[in-house]
């Protein structure tokens, strides 16, 4: 069998498996494509493989074999005939290490079991000056990217591309840097924010259709200066972005209830979904009632604690997204 260790944030996992290739695939682990981990965490870091390790995840890979997943408190087991499984994959996001499937899901439980660390998924931007972070939760194509793009023509460095993690300490609370890559289409660029084109020094390719392609940005030459913001103050901006927009309706999101729900709907949306990978495994929510009062209780305390200074939701164009705000 053979094992590695991992690290993302505090959260430290073991990999073991009768098929090497599979838990050292770099497509997953460090590649800068559409599938890579790297776009849902800011690092995935090596350490040394020990039984004590938060938990343990078995890949046990058998021809023929009909894929299942089974967990308990800190253990893993997957069978399956993996190395069939991944030749056939449609869409490589949704595997056991892909940036939509398993692992991904698995960490966010993890953080928040072992290290009461709450992952929201959101895009992130830090003013510097003002030294102010603004938060973007959001679901997928809501418009997240978007923001990101119009921030950084407003000067603003980037926190996060998708998942922004929280954790409440006894002097206040803390935020951690997330993913630093994103997966952007083509015309967000050249058609919306061709400024973001410049500050980023990027050499744009020729395609046939600017809409319907993507391109993987590295973030990291426009990354927030520290990757642990303390206590600082927020904007929170629920977005839905809809092309041909022309003005923007900007509402308040009043009372601190409707934030708290907002905040802990987003926060719960990875791990209380279903998943299905390899187009054949369905995976259950790995959500627990003791989780989800523990996320509660922390998302109720940083709207007690955080000083916001905007909470809206907005419904925009992309050029005029901040309009409003």
């Amino acid at each position: 069998m053979y094992r590695r260790g991992l690290q993302v944030l505090c959260a430290r996992l073991g990999l073991i498996s009768n098929n090497r290739e599979l838990i050292y695939k770099s497509e997953y682990f460090g590649d800068q494509v559409q599938q890579s981990m790297l776009t849902d965490f800011h690092q995935i870091l090596e350490v040394e493989w020990s039984p004590d390790l938060d938990t343990q995840i078995y890949v046990i890979d058998e021809k023929d074999a009909q894929p299942t997943i089974a967990w308990d408190e800190d253990r893993v087991v997957a069978v399956g005939d993996f190395t069939a499984l991944e030749e056939r994959a449609l869409d490589r996001r949704y595997t056991l290490f892909g940036n939509l499937g398993f692992l991904y899901r698995y960490i966010i439980y993890a953080l928040e079991k072992h290290h009461q660390t709450y992952s929201f998924h959101a895009s992130a931007m830090y003013d510097e000056e003002q030294r102010e972070l603004w938060l973007i939760p959001g679901g997928a194509g809501a418009g997240k990217t978007v923001f990101l793009l119009s921030g950084l023509t407003r000067g603003f460095t980037i926190f996060s591309t998708e998942m922004t993690h929280l954790k409440i300490t006894e002097r206040g609370y803390e935020f951690y840097k997330g993913s630093l890559f994103d997966n952007v289409r083509v015309g967000n660029l050249t058609v919306d924010f061709p400024e973001a084109i410049e500050r980023l020094h990027l050499s744009i390719p020729e395609v046939k259709d600017v809409w319907a392609t993507k391109i993987a940005l590295d973030l990291k030459g426009v990354e927030a200066s520290s990757d642990v913001l303390h206590d600082p103050p927020l904007h929170i901006i629920h977005p839905k972005v809809e092309s041909g927009r022309e003005r923007a309706i900007v509402a308040e999101i009043g009372g601190k209830e409707r934030l708290v729900k907002l905040l802990f709907d987003n926060a719960t949306e990875k791990q209380g979904q279903t998943v299905l990978l390899y187009e054949c495994l369905p995976v259950p929510s790995l959500d627990t009632p003791a989780l989800m009062r523990e996320r509660l209780k922390a998302i109720k305390e940083l709207v007690e604690r955080a000083h916001i200074r905007t909470a809206k939701a907005t419904l925009c164009g992309a050029r005029n997204c901040m309009e409003g705000i």
